[in-house]
């Protein structure tokens, strides 16, 4: 009876995490709307050996090969608060800032060795997110006004130690997401040799479950060298819901749509050494192909839920093919983006103090996404990124781990903003972030 309560106990903790995991938001730090933040103690060293140190849970993320570091049961509970400034000045001498309230991404992890060569794993984070927003009337909103992804990632793996030099680890995702996006229409178009007003915004708010998958595998030559080649498969979301046209001149409503995007595949190389028994060093190279990001495309399903305007009207019914094309470019809107694949590239370091503390630092570059800058939006206004990283580990007792790190990138790269015609309208000054996160683990 003891046993079975103190079963019941663990398994009451490991739900109460999840859920807490599932009542955060995100916001976007990393190239795109892709979400590094699954690891405080990683993130102290600017994720170098990512999957592969063995001083966390998060090798259910990263690299499923690596919870073979993991003896026994343990369970995780992190989060990291992250705060923008995306500081944008126009040609005109407009300003305007797309930074949100600071959000949070969380972690929660579970890792169970079986026996001596099995283990499984869960884990459930925030991969992807995203939350910016500008003033509703700001002088570039024709480039976005608002947007926010939002993620739940559940991933039970599984792990095999083949033998004291190899591992290997697979998992599978049920990823849900939820979107929201609203976005500026131009203030005229061109139809027919006319030129007739158009004005007002585009939103979209829809949802989405997916399925991916992740691979990985762990090479230890030496008890002190590892190196670890993991792989996460690309996401194809297809989001449900809602589609509105508001304060337009010619044709106003709201009804269902659907949104199309596709995530980038990750493929992660690592590999982490201890050159002394107090000091350890790592790195990691992470590929994310970003050319899945092309377009995001939004459908209304039924262009009758738009209802002509009396200017819209007029124009229909003098010219019925304009009133075909007002209608077919209201209820289909796709933002291109022609993005490229991007690299990460980080190396860090961790010092034991004593057996007890553990203090770590990082340094990070990322490169920029954006193949043609004249397709930057305000939504991801993406550029190269620099990231400087520290944290510490304080170990009170065997069983008890706690983690802080703190961390703030710096966009390096292009800043331009482009209107729809390849004109630059302005230039955004800042585009950087400041995470600060703290985890918890326990060894039962």
């Amino acid at each position: 009876m003891i046993v079975k309560n103190k079963l019941n106990t663990r398994l009451s903790c490991v739900f109460l995490s999840c859920c807490a995991a599932l009542s955060f938001s995100s916001a976007a730090n990393a190239a795109g709307f892709q979400l590094t933040e699954q690891s405080v103690a990683g993130m102290g060293r600017s994720h170098a050996g990512a999957g592969i140190v063995g001083d966390d849970l998060s090798a259910v993320h990263y690299n499923a090969a690596g919870m073979t570091l993991l003896p026994g049961l343990q369970m995780q509970v992190a989060g990291t608060y992250v705060a923008l400034d995306i500081d944008y000045k126009g040609l005109d001498g407009s300003t305007e800032n797309g930074r949100d309230k600071p959000t949070a991404v969380p972690a929660t992890f579970i890792t169970y060795q079986i026996n001596d060569s099995l283990w499984a794993g869960l884990g459930i984070t925030s991969p992807y997110g995203m939350k910016i927003r500008y003033g509703n009337d700001w002088s570039a909103r024709e480039r976005g006004i608002s947007g926010s992804i939002i993620t739940v990632d559940i991933n039970p793996n599984i792990a095999w130690k083949a033998n004291e030099m190899f591992s290997f680890g697979f998992g599978v995702s049920a990823l849900y997401t939820h979107s929201k996006l609203k976005n500026g229409l131009p203030g005229s178009l061109s139809m027919g040799g006319m030129t007739v007003p158009l004005g007002g915004e585009f939103e979209y708010k829809g949802s989405d479950w997916m399925f991916t998958y992740n691979l990985g595998m762990m090479f230890s030559p030496t008890e002190d060298l590892r190196f670890g080649l993991s792989y996460r498969s690309a996401a194809h979301v297809t989001a449900r819901g809602d589609y509105t046209i508001r304060g337009n001149g010619l044709a106003n409503g709201t009804g269902s749509g659907k949104g199309k995007l596709e995530t980038p595949e990750t493929v992660y190389i690592t590999g982490t050494w201890k050159p002394v028994q107090s000091l350890r060093l790592s790195a990691l190279a992470r590929w994310a192909n970003w050319k899945n990001f092309d377009t995001m495309d939004f459908t209304m399903d039924d262009p009758d839920n738009l209802s002509f305007t009396p200017l819209g009207q007029f124009a229909a019914g003098s010219n019925p093919v304009a009133g075909a094309a007002i209608m077919g470019r209201l209820s289909h809107m796709p933002l291109e983006n022609n993005w490229k694949s991007v690299w990460l590239f980080s190396l860090g370091a961790d010092y034991d103090i004593n057996e007890q503390w553990t203090i770590r630092g990082g340094i990070a570059y990322e490169t920029n996404p954006i193949k043609h800058q004249e397709l930057r939006t305000a939504l991801i206004p993406d550029t190269s990124r620099l990231w400087l990283t520290c944290g510490f580990s304080w170990k009170p007792t065997a069983n008890w781990q706690i983690d802080a790190a703190y961390g703030h990138i710096r966009g390096i790269g292009d800043r331009d903003l482009y209107n729809h015609s390849g004109q630059k309208i302005g230039k955004f000054e800042k585009m950087n972030a400041w995470m600060a996160g703290a985890s918890v683990t326990y060894r039962f």
